[in-house]
């Protein structure tokens, strides 16, 4: 008997754990950006309606479909970071004076 509440309790956490994984693969496929538009929504549809099939598709395939954001070259605020590193290798002595101003001269004109 004891070993019957056993095994009803280990499924029991093995129901709820993919339930978890499910709904976490479906939160992820909604608010992710993918290299293709309707890949999001095959992707949805096939966790949805192939939800132990489709997680593992997702989890080895889909995850690798999602679109990396670049960071944006016309960023003013990208500049100001690339400034302060290029002042911080000044302040450390690894660079001249004269790297820093063409440095310098290079970021604010690009």
């Amino acid at each position: 008997m004891e070993m019957l509440i056993g095994m009803e309790l280990f499924l029991i956490f093995i129901v709820v754990g993919f339930f978890i994984i499910w709904v976490w693969a479906l939160m992820d496929i909604i608010t992710s950006k993918f290299q293709e538009d309707l890949m999001q929504v095959v992707w949805l549809l096939v966790v949805f309606f192939l939800p132990f099939i489709g997680v593992l598709l997702y989890l080895l395939i889909g995850r690798a479909m999602k679109l990396i954001p670049k960071p944006k070259e016309d960023d003013p605020t990208n500049k100001y970071d690339l400034l302060a590193r290029v002042k911080a290798l000044l302040d450390d002595g690894i660079i001249s004076e004269a790297e820093f101003e063409a440095e310098k001269q290079k970021i604010l004109n690009s």
